[in-house]
């Protein structure tokens, strides 16, 4: 890299100029400006530093070569069970006369005068003594391959040759470096951040099943590119495609978060540190990163606006105006560019609602309220009941017709059609409204809005008003015409003639009917094959009314209008549930003969009963375990410092295992919900559940370091997990095991709070 030299020094002096004393360098200081200042305490992170450097001289080497074969970068684990990294490259070689020159010796460089290389200090080579003490290098060259092993002497970092031998390989340098177990996890993440933008790499990443994959995409325009491999969340820059973070406070802007990377060459004014892990912010590198950013975002505001229209979707186009997210697409790629729009010299082009002209869309995003304030919630439809709504809890919102959860009727709701209706949405939640009042152009009534308040007219001349208002009627059609209407919902003849039955049968009895003869209906079987939002079909079934109380299955029933309600409900059932559905007819029979291992799907999502208790404890503590994987699969491990928490998680464990089924998490946390409100828990184990919880919680070290223990693996590291696990339980006063403490079984008895400090200190 060609680094710009300065021109005219200028000096500022006060008086007569005396004798001028040149600096130089200490010649007694030398082994230890080498050894611990550009060895050691160059780099503020030896690990992506290292990753940098390596590959870095593999890039130059091969560019130097003029070859296309790709670096081959390596994390995996060796021969003898530890972990390595290394960087392979077919570029120039060296042999022992460039060993002996150039990478013995400090600050000796073949790069300074080359604008496409990123060489500069002669140092980069050393880098990984700044990680370990010691890292072996094999070079190829003429026919000749050596390997050697640098390392930190008493006095002086060494060179040492270890084999010379004849070669077919072509020409090379592989750089190898031993990592220590704990480090492994940040060298893979040092590896995808430093190395995302590097297009002639080839990856053989093997951490624990952790992978980089070869094939992920990176786009690029002249001034910026993006990586899949990047986990930046900020805009940051590429100096020949090397990563680099942004200092915005060294820019005086505030972060732009844009996952892109600005693009600059070699030759474009800027330059690194001379640990080359950040950019000199100098005045001149601060302008032309700042009109790279301009550049940049200009880009952005361009693409965006072209992708604005004319459009009728109302509530996109009101939450466009209350400053939601100003998102773009770019090649599957989709982008917030909020933070970039103070860049840009390119006004945003605002969208605009079709058959809308005069009105402020910008003012009525604020007063979105109004569009529906006419309307009241006078209902509320949840699972099969019917409630009516207070009147302070009445008030409808743009967020119910978002979410799909509301519905219209005009006048009033018949009894009938109301039945109805908690069979024909017993598995959904709506708020059902109605249109309480109109505006009026003034209203004289107290605190009632009318079209002079709520659109401003008085600011405008009385000849728009009549479009205003027409306009602000036209975008209130838009939103209602989204909403079912229960007037245009009809009760079929069959449900009506069924109804006519079901009442005159009971009239005519006030006896249970007798459990004899037959019922028909259908039963949920599995799929022979996928049926896109179906998890089970439904076959006809004969039951025999004597035989069903036999049965060791509890069978749970509704309507056959109903069946899609236990689509879901098939996903988490076990061995001991069925599921079927029946006419009106044979229902009204099933709830006069009262059998007991028939339920129907209103009482089941009532809560009240064993089987549903069961199912929401077992998902918790599944969530559980999910949150906190390790601490229930090598629960094994805390067996030895305590036995009461082993027992418990060993206890939810087992419960989870009988009674979760996976299965659908929406209705799972719909259930879970239900359970809250009335304390529908299995109270058996639910208790366990929260201690053990609250466990996991406050003491959070637990997870992340039983993660790491491995009984099976010998290294150092790894046999202390527990020893560290032991500690700090004892240093947050968390009892333990007696033999954890050194003391008798009958002192363990006695342990408190206060004697468990004292034993710890």
């Amino acid at each position: 890299m060609i680094l710009e030299q300065q021109k005219q020094a200028i000096v500022l002096s006060e008086g007569e100029q005396s004798d001028v004393i040149k600096m130089s360098l200490d010649l007694d200081s030398v082994q230890f400006i080498m050894q611990e200042l550009l060895s050691k305490g160059i780099y503020s992170n030896p690990i992506t530093s290292t990753i940098r450097e390596t590959v870095s001289n593999s890039l130059d080497s091969t560019r130097r070569a003029g070859t296309n074969k790709p670096i081959k970068v390596s994390l995996k684990v060796g021969k003898d069970g530890n972990y390595e990294f290394s960087v392979e490259d077919w570029g120039i070689g060296l042999d022992d006369k460039d060993v002996e020159n150039i990478i013995s010796k400090y600050g000796a460089s073949t790069k300074r005068d080359s604008d496409s290389e990123l060489g500069l200090f002669g140092i980069g080579f050393k880098s990984p003594l700044s990680y370990s003490s010691s890292f072996y290098f094999v070079c190829r060259k003429n026919g000749i391959e050596r390997k050697y092993m640098m390392y930190e002497g008493e006095d002086v970092n060494s060179i040492d040759l270890l084999y010379e031998t004849p070669t077919e390989e072509p020409n090379g340098v592989k750089v190898i470096i031993p990592v220590k177990y704990n480090d492994r996890g940040e060298f893979l993440d040092g590896i995808k951040e430093q190395l995302a933008y590097f297009e002639g790499v080839y990856f053989d990443i093997n951490v624990y099943g952790d992978e980089i994959k070869n094939d992920f995409k990176i786009f690029r325009t002249d001034d910026f590119q993006w990586s899949e491999l990047s986990s930046d969340t900020k805009m940051h820059l590429c100096l020949d495609d090397v990563y680099y973070p942004l200092e915005f406070d060294a820019l005086k802007i505030n972060p732009i978060y844009v996952p892109v990377a600005l693009r600059f060459k070699l030759t474009d004014g800027i330059f690194p540190t001379i640990n080359r892990e950040a950019i000199r912010m100098s005045p001149e590198a601060k302008e032309i990163i700042l009109n790279k950013i301009k550049k940049v975002a200009d880009y952005f505001i361009e693409k965006y606006n072209a992708t604005i229209n004319d459009s009728d979707d109302v509530i996109a186009v009101l939450d466009w105006y209350k400053g939601g997210a100003k998102t773009l697409e770019i090649q599957g790629t989709e982008f917030t560019i909020d933070t970039l729009l103070s860049h840009s010299q390119i006004p945003l082009t605002s969208p605009k609602l079709k058959g809308v002209e005069l009105l402020n869309l910008s003012d009525l995003a604020y007063r979105e309220s109004f569009l529906l304030g006419e309307y009241k919630n006078s209902f509320e439809l949840r699972y099969g009941k019917l409630k009516t709504i207070k009147y302070y809890n009445d008030s409808v919102t743009i967020k119910d017709v978002k979410t799909n959860s509301l519905m219209l009727f005009s006048i009033s709701i018949s009894g009938k059609k109301k039945e109805y209706l908690k069979e024909l949405f017993s598995s959904k939640r709506y708020n059902i409204a109605h249109k309480e009042f109109f505006y009026r152009l003034k209203h004289r009534t107290y605190n009632r809005e009318s079209y002079v308040n709520i659109l401003s007219l008085d600011k405008y001349p009385k000849t728009e008003w009549r479009q205003r208002i027409k306009e602000f009627q036209y975008i209130q059609s838009l939103l209602i015409n989204k909403l079912p209407n229960i007037d245009n919902i009809e009760i079929p003849k069959h449900w009506l003639d069924a109804r006519k039955r079901a009442t005159g049968y009971v009239a005519k009895t006030k006896k249970e009917r007798k459990m004899q003869g037959e019922i028909t209906g259908k039963e949920a079987t599995r799929l022979e094959r996928y049926v896109d939002g179906k998890n089970c079909k439904f076959v006809p079934v004969n039951y025999s009314l004597d035989k069903f109380p036999t049965f060791k299955f509890l069978t749970i029933y509704t309507t056959h209008e109903n069946s899609n309600v236990l689509q879901e409900l098939y996903k988490i059932k076990n061995s001991n549930m069925r599921f079927a559905t029946f006419s009106e007819r044979e229902i009204k029979i099933i709830k006069e003969v009262n059998i007991h291992n028939l339920m129907s799907y209103e009482t089941f999502m009532e809560g009240n009963n064993k089987p549903f208790k069961r199912y929401v404890t077992a998902y918790l503590i599944e969530k559980l375990k999910n949150k906190h994987p390790y601490s229930f699969s090598k629960r094994d491990h805390l067996k030895e410092l305590s036995t009461s928490l082993f027992n418990k998680i060993d206890e939810l464990n087992s419960y989870r295992s009988s009674n979760y089924y996976n299965g659908s998490s929406s209705l799972y946390e719909e259930m879970v919900k239900i359970a809250e409100e009335y304390q529908l828990f299995d109270m058996s184990i639910y208790s366990t559940y929260l201690e053990v919880k609250t466990i996991l919680e406050k003491y959070n070290f637990i997870e992340p370091i039983i993660r790491e223990h491995n009984a099976y693996r010998q290294s150092k590291e790894e046999m202390t997990m527990i020893e560290i696990l032991r500690d700090l339980f004892k240093y947050h006063k968390y009892k333990l095991n007696y033999e954890n403490y050194g003391i008798s079984l009958n002192e363990e008895e006695k342990l408190t709070e206060e004697s468990i400090e004292q034993l710890t200190n």
